[in-house]
């Protein structure tokens, strides 16, 4: 009933693999996608390396010349290095660490700049930015040229214009017998680490220029000195400026119930003190006696970082009467290289007074110092006392080949008659 049991058989199928030109062609198109992918990768990094350069160089600039989005009082504060220094660093460490000047108020850089002391003066490929002291921060690690103009022209910065007029209580203004009697000084930085006081005075019409300045904010004073009625204020200069300023005296003119006069004094001998060098002239006092300043025709000279003075006598007044009111001593100095400085002096009863230490531009300029009093007495001047003055400067250079220079000193004495 039962048949014969077939034996089991097992069937085995088999699906066919892939060739090895399927394998090759797999592994070609992989390989592109990766090497597409790569090259997608390697240009996002490159274009985020050359945002981040870009947005550091744009940071160093700023810490350059300032930041004009920063403002403070109704206008704008920040200047950054060239506003504290009057001039733009040599290099970009001294935006980091001080070169040792008293007017730098670093560090400029932002924060996430200064983790380390270096880092901040590389591109994002490792290559240091190429920056001294002009107008413009390049990168060059990209294999490209990256650049960041910090401004058209140093000029720009360094050589700005402000324009003002100054009139009395009565909205008088001084005329060619009280523009002489106005003193307009404005302090700003020297380009060295330190500060320099320009004076100027108004013309006729009570109208002043005031040239050559850095941006920032620097303290002006405008002084009429026969009755010393001082106005003190702070002015910004901008990049490019050319401002127009208004300042108004407390008092009159010709106030004081006389009319004001004035004398100059100007080098006609020897004085006491003689420690300064002659150049092209026979005396000293010869050298600095001109009118009109000669420049580096005939001056004196001092080539040391030690000061040294020139006290001259000078020629009598013509006046003899009146109350005087000041006695002011000028002097036309300048330096030659980084260091130079100048105190205008008087010589008064075999005494020598000097005045505040001023430091000093590579260009001549008129540095003065005011005596309300005669400093030997602490009382009035007097007219016998005008006579027997003596007046010169006190300076110091950097060293024996980088002097400073003298080319002109004389004496104004205020009165009112």
């Amino acid at each position: 009933m039962f048949g014969k049991r077939q034996p089991l058989i097992c069937r085995l199928t088999t699906q066919a693999g892939f060739s090895l030109i399927e394998l090759v062609v797999v592994i070609v198109v992989i390989g592109i996608l990766l090497s597409m992918a790569m090259q997608s990768m390697e240009g996002l990094v490159k274009d985020a390396r050359r945002a981040k350069t870009e947005r550091e160089m744009e940071m160093l600039a700023k810490a350059i010349v300032g930041n004009p989005d920063i403002a403070g009082g109704g206008g704008r504060s920040d200047f950054g290095y060239v506003g504290d220094i009057g001039a733009f660093p040599s290099n970009l460490q001294a935006l980091y660490q001080n070169p040792g000047y008293g007017t730098w108020n670093g560090p400029y850089i932002l924060p996430g700049l200064t983790q380390d002391s270096t880092g901040f003066k590389i591109d994002e490929w490792g290559k240091a930015y190429t920056y001294s002291g002009g107008t413009t921060i390049t990168s060059t690690g990209s294999g490209t040229t990256i650049s960041k103009k910090i401004a058209d022209a140093t000029t720009d910065y360094l050589l700005n214009t402000v324009n003002g007029t100054i009139m009395d209580a009565n909205d008088s203004l001084p005329g060619a017998t009280y523009a002489d009697s106005v003193d307009i000084k404005i302090t700003i930085p020297d380009g060295s680490g330190s500060t320099t006081i320009k004076t100027y005075h108004p013309d006729s019409t009570g109208t002043f220029t005031l040239d050559s300045l850095p941006v920032g904010t620097h303290l002006l004073q405008l002084v009429y000195t026969p009755d010393v009625d001082t106005l003190t204020r702070y002015v910004t200069v901008l990049p490019r400026h050319k401002g127009q300023l208004s300042y108004q005296f407390a008092s009159e003119f010709s106030a004081g119930g006389g009319t004001p006069g004035s004398e100059i004094l100007r080098p006609d001998g020897t004085g006491s003190v003689t420690g300064l060098v002659a150049s092209g002239c026979a005396s000293n006092f010869q050298c600095v006696d001109e009118i009109s300043s000669d420049d580096d025709a005939t001056y004196v000279e001092r080539a040391s970082n030690s000061y040294a003075t020139d006290v001259y006598s000078l020629g009598n007044p013509s006046a003899s009467s009146g109350t005087i009111d000041s006695v002011v001593v000028h002097c036309q100095t300048k330096k030659e290289h980084t260091q130079g400085n100048v105190c205008p002096t008087l010589y008064v009863s075999s005494t020598e007074y000097n005045g505040t230490e001023q430091t000093l531009t590579t260009s001549y300029a008129d540095y003065s110092q005011m005596w309300s009093t005669n400093p030997n007495t602490s009382a009035a001047w007097n007219w016998t006392e005008i006579n027997n003055l003596q007046a010169g400067v006190k300076i110091k250079g950097q060293n024996s080949g980088k002097p400073a220079y003298c080319t002109q000193v004389w004496v104004e004495v205020f009165y009112i008659d």
